[in-house]
This record gives C-alpha cells, sequence and structure tokens, in this order.
C-alpha cells in the first residue's frame, strides 16, 4: 500500500483538475499560497485535517474520501449514479402529469360525453413546469432555455385554443417579447 501523503497528494491533483482550477486558484479559495498547494501535490507535506477539511467540502467529498485511493472514479461513478437517480425522478414526475391528464380526460369522456383534448395540449407547459424545477437542481442553461421557450409557445397555444371562438390569434404576439427577454436572458452568463 502507497504512504498515505502520496495518496493525499494523488487525490488533490485529481480533484482540482476535475475541478477545472489551476494550483493558484485553489490556492486562493483556500487561503494558502500555490506554493503550498505545489508542495502537497508533489507530497512534500500532507495538509493539515482542517484543511483536509476544507478541500473535502470544497469538492464536496467526504474527508475520509481524500485518505483513500481512487478518488476521482468514486467521486464519477457517485456523479453519475446521482444523475440517473434525478433523471428518473424527471421521468417519474413527468409519467404521473400524463397518466393525470389521460385518466382525466377518459373520465370526462365517458362520464359527461366531453371530448376535451386540449387537456393533452395542457400536459406540455405543465411537463415544462417539472421541468423547470428539476433544471433549477441541476443548473443546465441551455436546457432551462429550451423548456421556457417551449413553455411559453405551448402554453399559448393552449390558450388559444381554450379561447377559439374569441379569435385570440394575436395573443402569439405577447409571446414575441418573452421570447426576445428569454434570448437576452440567455446570453448573461451565471455568476458561479
Amino acid at each position: 500500500m502507497k504512504d498515505i501523503k502520496y495518496i493525499v497528494a494523488e487525490n488533490l491533483i485529481a480533484l482540482r483538475k476535475s475541478k477545472n482550477l489551476t494550483q493558484i486558484e485553489l490556492a486562493e479559495q483556500l487561503s494558502y499560497s500555490d506554493n503550498m498547494v505545489s508542495r502537497w501535490e508533489r507530497a512534500e507535506v500532507t495538509p493539515s485535517l482542517e484543511t483536509l477539511q476544507k478541500i473535502s467540502e470544497l469538492y464536496n467529498v467526504p474527508l475520509e474520501s481524500l485518505l483513500k485511493q481512487n478518488v476521482i472514479t468514486t467521486t464519477k461513478q457517485n456523479q453519475r449514479i446521482e444523475n440517473i437517480r434525478k433523471f428518473s425522478i424527471v421521468l417519474l414526475l413527468l409519467t404521473a402529469v400524463w397518466f393525470i391528464l389521460t385518466v382525466s380526460y377518459v373520465y370526462i369522456k365517458t362520464m359527461f360525453d366531453k371530448n376535451i383534448w386540449t387537456l393533452f395540449i395542457l400536459g406540455v407547459p405543465l411537463s415544462c413546469i417539472v421541468l423547470l424545477f428539476f433544471n433549477g437542481t441541476w443548473n443546465k442553461y441551455i436546457y432551462r432555455f429550451v423548456v421556457l421557450s417551449v413553455f411559453i409557445w405551448s402554453g399559448l397555444t393552449y390558450l388559444y385554443i381554450l379561447f377559439f371562438d374569441y379569435n385570440i390569434f394575436l395573443i402569439y404576439i405577447v409571446g414575441i417579447p418573452a421570447q426576445i427577454a428569454l434570448v437576452i436572458w440567455a446570453f448573461i452568463k451565471p455568476k458561479a
């Protein structure tokens, strides 16, 4: 088994590179000099326990994982499992939305003999709301842009079909400034 200071050094290098940080950037975040970070990574010195705790919080890994070999592989596997879990929850919620809409349609059709197919158009903006909620936890800005665009135009389409008798096709004009604002918002870089 390798000496613990070499394991810590390998893990520090792997984690820093996985976050695309330079030694200087890491040193600034930890309030140390880049020379000290370099010495840690060359296994000349081992960071104190308090510093290892700060590093584990910075990289969002358990403290003990810094002392084990192959921490980056374990971290990537955990992230992959977490992403699969989140994706499964989103699919389950989207399925629930469409199931409720389908049951509502069948119930109203059989009980009242009304064909309210517009429920399925309403399903698109409702699905967008579910996707927006979970996109907030994933912070994928391009997905948020696409989902918001679909939400705007499908919501306006639902309103147009709902009030078709009133010939409110001009409602789509409301979508134009909303889409322009969305495009402008998409070009504003999020703060890290």
